[in-house]
């Protein structure tokens, strides 16, 4: 069977035909979106969704053109954002995406408790900043949901609905879960605490927590849309118990499949995915954003001497890191790059620590900064599974950021001691939905 995946990202679109007979990638099609808005509010983070979801639409056209004897369609993307649609599907906002902190304000003045920390407790299920619960919770609180809203969804699952020519949405746990205030063992969001904190339940959607076939594109069966993560895990290892994955693209996560709901730290997340397997997982902020300013200072430093860049940033960061490797390397910062903070917790900014006068080079500053992303994951990984646990004797990489750059990929393998051994293709994600989608029909 071939089946066709589609993944809408946080900077890029990308489609994929998937044989699964043959278990080949047969054909590809990937484009940056450029959707992002300028905005006002510095904790905003919006983008035009009506784009990428034409964008998209383009995509599938072009798949099924390439290949009329696609049996299956497949959606994933961003998670944790959220978009406003009206009764007929069709978008009232902007996405609001994982990016944007409103919900991690106060609830009002001289109240301590934030909108995620308020749902958190009246829901009993972790909620964060950029939870698309907790940033629906600011708008409403601020009069900014748009007028005539009828349902309030994550991207891929308007995408998938826009597809199949739905009348109301229809969401899988995964995204729904990445939503915030959802029970995970009761497979349902809390009613009575998203209630308690003044969310209209009529705004939500139905969940499911199987592959199933939501409608029709073309008269080719769509599947319910899955979560980036979920996707990218399936596309990239499978639903191996046991398997881990490290998946760093413009933010990062560390994940292992397990059975069961075992015991996990605070800032740990168990997350929904194929049959009884699920997602024990630590995300951080720090992934492919962190190594993009690094990139983007160069280029300021290049301007701030009245030149305009005449490459990329990354291409000459790229070298000069091979080439003081290859030298022997020399010193260089411990960094902790959580330039965007820490998504269980308060904390701000990022942290330079032991750079000495003999590391004061560009490429030991990137490099650090390449470390400390592969420290946050295994910190997390450590966390997750208990530092008594012995290293992985191999594991699994996903994410853009990851495929296309070799001193990350060698930081991964350093830190956690093993090897990283990448799916072998691209566009682990949308391999992934279309392997869901196969499993939906």
């Amino acid at each position: 069977m071939k089946a066709l995946g589609v993944d809408l990202g946080t900077t890029s679109v990308a489609a994929v035909v998937f044989d699964t007979a043959a278990a080949s990638v047969v054909w590809s099609m990937s484009r940056p979106h450029g959707a992002s808005l300028q905005v006002s509010d510095p904790l905003a983070a919006e983008q035009d969704a009506a784009r990428i979801m034409d964008i998209a639409a383009g995509m599938v056209d072009a798949g099924l053109a390439a290949h009329p004897d696609v049996q299956a369609l497949g959606v994933t993307g961003q998670m944790h954002g959220l978009i406003y649609l009206d009764d007929r599907l069709r978008p009232l906002s902007p996405l609001f995406t994982w990016q944007d902190g409103r919900g991690g304000r106060r609830v009002a003045d001289g109240e301590l408790e934030t909108f995620a920390q308020q749902l958190s407790r009246l829901t009993g299920c972790r909620v964060a900043p950029g939870f698309a619960m907790a940033t629906h919770a600011y708008l409403a609180a601020h009069g900014l949901v748009p007028r005539g809203a009828a349902s309030l969804v994550t991207l891929p699952d308007a995408f998938a609905a826009r597809l199949a020519s739905r009348s109301r949405p229809l969401l899988h746990a995964s995204l729904a879960h990445s939503m915030g205030g959802f029970d995970l063992d009761q497979a349902a969001f809390s009613a009575d605490g998203l209630a308690a904190a003044g969310i209209d339940l009529a705004l939500i959607p139905e969940v499911v927590s199987d592959p199933t076939v939501v409608g029709a594109y073309r008269g080719v069966p769509v599947a319910v849309a899955l979560g980036d993560h979920q996707a990218s895990f399936l596309g990239a290892v499978g639903a191996e118990e046991g398997a881990v994955l490290v998946n760093i693209g413009t933010g990062a996560q560390v994940s292992v499949c397990v059975t069961g709901s075992p015991a996990l730290p605070s800032e740990a997340e168990l997350r929904p995915f194929v049959g009884p397997r699920r997602l024990a997982s630590v995300a951080t902020l720090a992934g492919g954003a962190a190594y993009a300013l690094v990139a983007s200072f160069f280029d300021r430093v290049v301007r701030m001497y009245g030149q305009e860049p005449v490459r990329s940033a990354y291409d000459a960061l790229d070298e000069a890191i091979g080439a003081w490797r290859e030298a022997g390397g020399g010193p260089f910062p411990r960094v902790r790059p959580t330039f965007f903070g820490v998504r269980w917790s308060e904390e701000q900014g990022a942290r330079i620590e032991a750079w000495t006068a003999a590391g004061m080079v560009p490429e030991a500053f990137a490099w650090g900064v390449l470390r400390g992303i592969a420290e946050e994951l295994h910190a997390g990984y450590l966390r997750l599974l208990g530092d008594e646990k012995p290293a992985p004797s191999a594991i699994a990489g996903a994410g853009n950021a990851l495929r296309q750059n070799r001193h990350l990929l060698d930081a991964v393998a350093e830190v956690f001691g093993c090897p990283v051994s990448l799916a072998p293709y691209p566009e682990e994600a949308a391999q992934g939905a279309a392997r869901w989608a196969a499993m939906a029909v």
